[in-house]
């Protein structure tokens, strides 16, 4: 579930979005007043300009618009409306930036951090900053798989074994964008079956463990049934592709796209 911090900063940036948007419909917008009328099942337009020249504009109930001048009530009609999305919106950003001051200000996660290293060793703490949760979460100790001795020995940028060159690069692409993550993390599934991701990825600040399985030989036959086994495997332990499961791909013809990979990485873990 998404944290509240979160959720406000999110809504922010639509409203903030919004009122540019507003701001610049309202660049260029014509003057006067619609009024609006129903009568007899008809719905009519009436413009009104106190300091229009015309008699009929100038007067109280307006001129009456024709249906070729149907784009000025809908232009004034566009601009009044904007008017309110736009004040409304900043009424929202004040009161949500206001909220966020306090919320930040009384924030406990901080106070761990600020305690002297001495001190937070007889500390358990039950609310920590998202720096301690990752530098924890990083540190919890593991036994992957084993490799074979045939293998060839790939290293990465953080000095860890993996099994592909394509697992290098997305591997010291996790670590060079500061995406937390564990390789080849054990998962164990409903009945005891256990598996082990490529990447087990912490998604930041909602504190989820996502995953990551690249799947490197998807023009042999036989892997790529492997492949849709293991994907039927996941969504069978409520592992779903596109929302806590993610992929990448490649042929012998085909292979990993690194500017593909760093854009959804940007896009996944690194945009709030």
């Amino acid at each position: 579930m998404k944290r509240l911090e979160y959720i406000l900063k999110e809504e922010l940036a639509q409203l903030n979005h919004v009122v540019e948007m507003a701001k610049q419909r309202l660049n260029h917008v014509p003057e006067g007043h619609l009024r609006v009328r129903e009568w007899n099942g008809k719905t009519e337009y009436y413009y009104r300009n106190s300091e229009s020249k015309d008699t009929n504009e100038s007067r109280s109930n307006g001129r009456y618009l024709r249906k070729q001048e149907k784009v000025l009530a809908k232009s004034i009609a566009q601009r009044d409306y904007d008017t309110m999305v736009m004040n409304k919106a900043k009424e929202r950003i004040h009161a949500i930036e206001k909220f966020l001051r306090t919320y930040e200000r009384t924030s406990l996660k901080q106070l761990y951090q600020d305690t002297i290293p001495g001190r937070r060793k007889l500390i358990e703490a039950e609310i920590i900053s998202d720096e301690e949760y990752i530098r924890q979460w990083q540190d919890v100790s593991y036994k992957g798989k084993s490799f074979d001795d045939e293998e060839n020995e790939i290293i990465t940028e953080r000095g860890e074994r993996v099994r592909s060159k394509s697992e290098k690069i997305i591997a010291d692409k996790l670590h060079a964008l500061g995406i937390p993550y564990r390789y080849e993390y054990p998962l164990t599934l409903v009945g005891g079956l256990r598996v082990y991701p490529d990447f087990t990825i912490l998604k930041m600040p909602e504190r989820e463990e996502v995953y990551l399985e690249h799947f490197g030989m998807m023009d042999d036959a036989d892997y790529a049934e492997n492949a849709l086994h293991k994907l039927n495997t996941f969504e069978k332990n409520k592992i779903y592709l596109g929302v806590n499961l993610f992929i990448t791909h490649e042929t012998s013809k085909n292979p990993l796209n690194t500017r593909a990979l760093d854009g959804m990485l940007r896009k996944l873990f690194c945009e709030e």
